[in-house]
């Protein structure tokens, strides 16, 4: 064998060793990584406590959806900042009832069914209220109303509570000042035709009557009914001397500037949402008088709020403070009890909380509010302030 062909058969073994070279090389780069040992940790959505918030975020009564997202909001990065509950942080699921049953139902269930959350906070509306919140009671998963008034809602069962004042002291009030502060024997009656509105409504006639006043007219509007002048001529015909309107903030800046109008001169008699900035800060509420349960919101509280990003422009309600009184409650039960269901219901029993919205929040043998202390203001200059004769 010649040297020439020598060199060329060594070259040949030379460049067939650095394609195997190459190509194993290239083989082991593309392999897939060998599987990792999963790690210790349990996923998010098993770490954190789920809890159920059911608001009007839409609607007529948003604003009052909105304050109480904010409180509950700020009660939340307060709890989370801390760590959490038994090092456990917090979620909160969000649905929007818009202040409907349907809406309410559909939301309850999905938070027990899906979500699986341990405590609800809410609704705000009772005609909500009514219809989801047997879904809770009967599913065993403890509700805190924040500010649905119905009286028979605390009534569904021993896993609603409520840290606000029943209708049943609201209708009571308002009778009382009526017949005895203005002096006035016979009234008209004209409400929203749904759970909070029918059922003050019926708190208030049964005081009424017992007092020896008289009912002369007595008619049910729409939530969203915007034309209400055949109920005022009704109630101009019917010698009423004073108008008790239970309707919601933005119907009642309607129905009174019609009221006006057609100069029914007669005092109007209204519900604490009347107390809300959305209708004391309307012209037209001057002079009306509503009930008003004696809910603080402090400056502090109110600044805080604010700067709450996606709040800052927003006009503050007592819904606020309830919503993080309510927060708050809930998470100190579930901080006592766990996350046993059961024993979170017997822990809210229990409940001596000092409040932002009541100095102290404790709970009947109902679920309502102990206590609750009622006023009636007046709108003046654009302010909701005391009534004095």
């Amino acid at each position: 064998m010649s040297k020439t062909t020598k060199t060329i058969i060594g070259l040949v073994i030379l460049i067939i060793i650095v394609l195997v070279i190459y190509l194993g090389a290239g083989k082991k780069t593309t392999q897939a990584p060998a599987p990792t040992t999963p790690t210790s940790l349990t996923p998010t959505t098993k770490e954190t406590i789920k809890i159920g918030v059911i608001l009007p975020l839409n609607g007529s009564v948003a604003y009052l959806g909105q304050n109480a997202l904010a409180g509950i909001t700020l009660a939340l990065n307060e709890i989370n900042k801390r760590g959490g509950i038994n090092e456990k942080k917090v979620e909160i699921v969000i649905e929007d009832d818009k202040c409907l049953s349907a809406d309410g139902v559909n939301a309850v269930n999905k938070l027990i069914n899906v979500d699986k959350v341990i405590g609800i906070l809410g609704p705000i509306c009772s005609s909500v209220g009514g219809a989801a919140l047997p879904i809770a009671q009967n599913s065993g998963v403890p509700v805190i109303i924040i500010a649905a008034s119905a009286p028979h809602l605390t009534k569904i069962g021993d896993y609603i509570f409520r840290i606000y004042p029943s209708d049943a002291f609201q209708g009571k009030v308002a009778a009382d000042f009526i017949f005895n502060k203005l002096g006035k024997k016979k009234v008209a009656i004209v409400y929203v035709k749904n759970d909070w509105g029918e059922g003050i409504k019926e708190v208030f006639k049964t005081r009424f009557k017992e007092l020896k006043g008289e009912i002369v007219y007595e008619d049910g509007v729409l939530q969203n009914q915007k034309d209400f002048r055949t109920e005022i001529t009704k109630v101009k015909s019917s010698g009423a001397e004073a108008l008790y309107l239970l309707v919601y903030p933005n119907v009642g800046i309607i129905f009174i500037k019609q009221i006006k109008e057609m100069n029914l001169n007669i005092p109007v008699v209204g519900p604490t949402v009347f107390g809300e900035e959305v209708f004391t800060k309307s012209e037209i509420s001057e002079g009306v008088f509503h009930t008003a349960p004696k809910i603080n919101i402090p400056e502090d509280f109110k600044s805080k709020i604010k700067s709450l990003p996606g709040f800052e422009n927003l006009q503050i309600s007592i819904a606020a403070s309830l919503g993080y009184d309510a927060a708050k409650v809930l998470f100190l039960a579930i901080e006592k009890a766990g996350l046993d269901k059961q024993k979170i219901k017997e822990a809210l029993k229990t409940t001596s909380y000092q409040g932002i919205s009541n100095p102290l929040i404790e709970f009947d043998e109902n679920g309502d509010l102990k206590n609750p202390a009622f006023e009636v203001k007046i709108i003046k200059n654009k302010q909701s302030v005391p009534y004095e004769k």
